[in-house]
């Protein structure tokens, strides 16, 4: 079941669509509503749009201009500015902070990395894997530093160790089936 999305998800896929071409708000709405791909993992209320819409505008990383409209007389069509374009840059070259962010943000990184070519693909995974390398170090550098632990905490410890292990092995398939294959984003050609 699709979840609701972290704030910073969403102003993120928002932006990644936006900077591709100019688009409506009303057609962003139905792109997200109608592309399975979208919807598989992320759920929108249509307020949501408009207010992250609204809160990319305010901090400079969309623009909008009227343009005239058929049903009514003038909607604003979203562009990124040169700002929104090189925040999502940043984004998309970083790896996330922490592993509760893999279902989530890392979801809509990976949705942008497969339409690129797949060195790139691969050094951007390879990025994340490093990271997850590195959670895995701090895991048992804090599991040695007391070995006092209750069974509880061993427990927790190991789910931890567990689930980080298994997104390096999801990453490590993620470059095993884009291998070969090329990416295309979804909705393209969508006729909105």
């Amino acid at each position: 079941m699709a979840r609701e999305q972290d704030p910073l998800s969403v102003e993120y896929l928002l932006l990644g669509i936006i900077r591709k071409k100019p688009i409506h708000a009303y057609d962003l709405d139905k792109m997200l509503r109608n592309v399975p791909e979208f919807h598989i993992v992320w759920r929108f209320k249509q307020s949501q749009l408009y207010a992250t819409l609204n809160k990319l505008e305010r901090n400079q990383l969309i623009s909008s201009t009227l343009a005239a409209g058929s049903a009514f007389p003038f909607r604003k069509v979203y562009t990124t500015t040169e700002l929104g374009n090189r925040e999502f840059e940043k984004w998309r070259e970083s790896p996330v902070d922490y592993p509760n962010l893999i279902r989530s943000e890392y979801m809509i990184k990976v949705l942008f990395l497969l339409e690129e070519p797949y060195p790139e693909f691969e050094r951007l995974i390879n990025i994340q894997v490093r990271e997850c390398h590195r959670w895995l170090d701090n895991l048992e550098k804090r599991g040695k530093k007391d070995n006092q632990k209750s069974l509880y905490q061993q427990v927790v410890i190991e789910y931890r160790r567990k689930n980080i292990e298994a997104t390096i092995d999801w990453l490590n398939s993620c470059l095993e089936l884009r291998k070969g294959k090329e990416g295309t984003f979804p909705g393209e050609g969508l006729s909105l």
